[in-house]
């Protein structure tokens, strides 16, 4: 390497939020090295070996917390993920003749993995839209359940056996005689 006069760099020292190492996506916090535009971990001129990346802000965007706003610059790929994601709708789909016919009907819900009290119940096509990842597929949990609409019993043995997929479910499903004729 040669010789860099010392009017040409200077060495810093960063707490985070400002530099990150491109090779594996995390946060630099330490000493660093300035020279002209660029950025190298360490005190060692004689040692620029780990470059570094100055985090990008856009102009005019309020950053409220600094951690979640450094991990979304750093994973971009999950945070487009997640940006464009949008919550499932709920509805309240009841039973048609048809059904009566069979006897057995359908029900479709989600709930959301870090909320088990939290549960919605959807028509099938916003069940298929949860599958298929148009709606928020990361936060809520998908399931459906045969319900049955002539026998109580088969209503609550389906419930229960819900429960440990979906934990606090059957408060959902808490009327067993709910459509049954």
């Amino acid at each position: 390497m040669p010789y860099i006069p010392k009017s040409q760099y200077s060495i810093l020292y960063t707490n985070g939020k400002e530099l990150y190492n491109p090779f594996n996506g995390k946060e630099y916090m330490g000493d660093y090295i300035k020279y002209k535009s660029k950025y190298f971990a360490g005190k060692d001129i004689l040692n620029l070996r780990v470059p570094l990346k100055k985090v990008e802000i856009e102009e005019n965007l309020i950053v409220k917390n600094t951690r979640n706003f450094l991990y979304n610059r750093l994973n971009k790929k999950q945070y487009n993920k997640l940006k464009k994601s949008i919550p499932p709708v709920a509805s309240r789909p009841r039973p048609t003749e048809e059904d009566y016919e069979k006897g057995v009907w359908h029900r479709y819900f989600c709930q959301r993995v870090n909320n088990p009290d939290e549960v919605l119940e959807m028509n099938s096509e916003g069940y298929k839209k949860l599958k298929s990842g148009e709606y928020d597929n990361l936060l809520y949990r998908g399931g459906e359940i045969m319900w049955s609409l002539t026998n109580i019993q088969t209503n609550n043995d389906n419930v229960l056996r819900l429960e440990r997929q979906y934990p606090r479910i059957m408060f959902f499903f808490s009327d067993p005689e709910e459509f049954v004729k």
